[in-house]
């Protein structure tokens, strides 16, 4: 078994009583309703499949406020020259997301409020809003699957730092990057595809009186141990910043002197580790 299935083991289960949760949960209608219509990819487990999903439900909502009053925005443009009818739109409609508190994200100066849809079609959505009343693009608004993307692979870490998400940067190597999500006291390690590499779940059951101070940096301690990729240096520091029980650093450390020996095994027999790690 290896570490971080050690860890999950003995992790409390705490999803339920999370705000994260809690916006899944209420949203499961949308759940069907993305499946559906949404290209999703093939989406993680436990916690992290719920803050995917979140950003799906998130993406979806924005795209609902959007089409809502276009038409309406869109008659009463008619009035004004030509040129000023997709800045009139468009104002109104960021108005309507604001006042909703929509989630987006930026590239290249251009709001990403779709983020299911590729950069381009946000930019007509954006600044050419009068197009999305015509063909083809009035289709997207009940039949949006045939302009879907693989928004993780798409966008990926700019999806994770934004306002889609409640996780916080803790460090970002060469495939990679460390997030830590509080409600989930989770740390989890998101390579450049979008997807999760590995979760480190904090906090196990047998740990008395968890201890939140100056956790960020106890969090970036332990990141900066994973990433030493040093087995004892990683299992020490969790130890050491307070975030696994006495009972749990004992079996992380026995697992990891067998897993030390079936390693000094392989070698003797001339063979590679990498099995076993």
């Amino acid at each position: 078994m290896s570490i971080f299935n050690i860890l999950k083991k003995k992790k409390k289960n705490i999803f339920a009583r999370t705000e994260e949760y809690l916006y899944y949960s209420e949203h499961a209608l949308e759940i069907s309703k993305i499946s559906s219509k949404y290209k999703i990819g093939v989406l993680d487990s436990t916690g992290f499949k719920i803050i995917q999903y979140n950003i799906l439900i998130k993406a979806m909502k924005n795209k609902e406020i959007y089409e809502k009053n276009l038409e309406k925005y869109q008659k009463e443009s008619t009035e004004l020259p030509l040129e000023e009818r997709d800045e009139y739109i468009r104002n109104n409609i960021w108005r309507d997301l604001e006042e909703s508190k929509a989630p987006y994200f930026e590239i290249d100066k251009g709001r990403i409020y779709i983020p299911f849809f590729s950069r381009g079609l946000n930019l007509i959505y954006n600044d050419q809003p009068t197009k999305i009343l015509e063909y083809p693009y009035n289709q997207l608004k009940d039949k949006p699957l045939s302009a879907c993307i693989d928004l993780f692979d798409v966008y990926n870490y700019s999806l994770y730092f934004s306002e889609f998400t409640n996780l916080i940067q803790i460090k970002k190597d060469k495939t990679s990057t460390a997030f830590y999500h509080k409600e989930f006291e989770t740390i989890y390690i998101i390579n450049d595809q979008g997807r999760l590499d590995v979760s480190i779940p904090l906090f196990d059951r047998y740990l008395k009186n968890p201890d939140d101070e100056k956790l960020l940096q106890r969090v970036e301690d332990i990141v900066n141990a994973y990433y030493s990729n040093n087995r004892m240096n990683f299992i020490n520091s969790l130890y050491r910043n307070k975030v696994v029980s006495h009972k749990t650093y004992v079996s992380l450390t026995h697992n990891a002197s067998l897993r030390a020996i079936k390693k000094d095994k392989l070698y003797s027999r001339g063979k590679t580790p990498d099995e076993v790690l």
